[in-house]
């Protein structure tokens, strides 16, 4: 019997009560939805793990009973063995609901003099712990995964690519509307600006999913996601440099989720037509209100 997959992910969590002039996330909005983001990243996270067997409540007879090995979806990885590290420093992080979690998440409590490197302890920490895990995984704290097999996809596609290629998913928030219900939030950047890291390409690729559908790829126009996932032989090649990036892409939270990646891999997303294939929600929207101060044009991306 294989043995189950082990999965180690890290999220630093900062939340001021003080809105700073530099007004990412963290510093927006009241503790109540940013208290609800946390909850959903964390829950969604801690949902992925996956065992060969599951216990079922049988009320009628007062016992717990093994449920039937499971047949649907076709599982491509027997277990998953899940650890969540969270990241804190002093008093900034909503305490009700970590506490929630208590037993099932690791809490780092640190004390950094710029909050702004917690990203980074969080990565580094990744990076170093041992054993390797087989994917490491590193998240903001307010994205939701919401796919079942989304560890399964990532570990396919970096099998198939000889784990020579950083895959990240496509961040949407949800609109709450009919017509289009999601915003994907990480759009082209600048061609001047993103060709200092890689050059985009449409549809580099196409493989072939365990499903028998072909799924397309691009060297992404925008490589950020707020997320990173690396299989062992991945971190085994970043841990080859003698240090990892704290700027170099954007700003300190941005380097992290991505640079950490792109300077040493290149970075690729479904195509724009295969975006349901890996995808991960913003849980604390912070971009729908372009939507009404931007001009809006019908592009269709391949």
């Amino acid at each position: 019997m294989p043995r189950p997959c082990t999965v180690r992910v890290v999220i630093p969590h900062f939340f001021s009560r003080t809105p700073a002039e530099e007004g990412y996330g963290s510093t927006r909005g009241d503790e109540l939805i940013r208290g609800i983001a946390l909850s959903r990243c964390i829950g969604s996270i801690l949902a992925l793990a996956r065992s060969e067997a599951d216990d079922i409540l049988d009320i009628g007879s007062r016992t717990i009973a093994q449920a039937p090995s499971a047949a649907f979806p076709s599982p491509q990885l027997s277990g998953i063995n899940l650890e969540l590290h969270v990241f804190v420093t002093g008093e900034q992080w909503i305490k009700p609901v970590l506490n929630s979690f208590r037993g099932r998440i690791h809490l780092h409590r640190q004390e950094l003099d710029n909050p702004r490197l917690l990203p980074a302890s969080a990565r580094d920490f990744l990076l170093q712990a041992e054993p390797i895990a087989d994917l490491s995984m590193y998240l903001e704290d307010d994205l939701v995964i919401g796919d079942r097999q989304y560890i399964d996809k990532l570990l396919w596609f970096m099998q198939t690519t000889q784990h020579g290629i950083g895959l990240m998913p496509h961040r949407y928030e949800l609109t709450g509307e009919h017509g289009t219900a999601r915003l994907y939030v990480d759009g082209p950047l600048r061609h001047e600006f993103l060709n200092q890291f890689q050059s985009p390409a449409l549809n580099v690729a196409g493989l072939r999913f365990w499903d028998g559908q072909i799924v397309h790829f691009d060297r992404s126009t925008n490589p950020h996601s707020g997320s990173f996932s690396l299989s062992r032989p991945q971190v085994e090649k970043l841990r080859e440099q003698t240090a990892w990036p704290i700027e170099g892409f954007v700003g300190p939270l941005e380097s992290v989720a991505t640079y950490t990646v792109l300077q040493q891999f290149p970075v690729w997303k479904p195509s724009w037509a295969c975006r349901e294939f890996l995808g991960i929600e913003h849980g604390c929207p912070s971009f729908l209100h372009y939507r009404q101060h931007l001009s809006r044009k019908i592009i269709r991306r391949k």
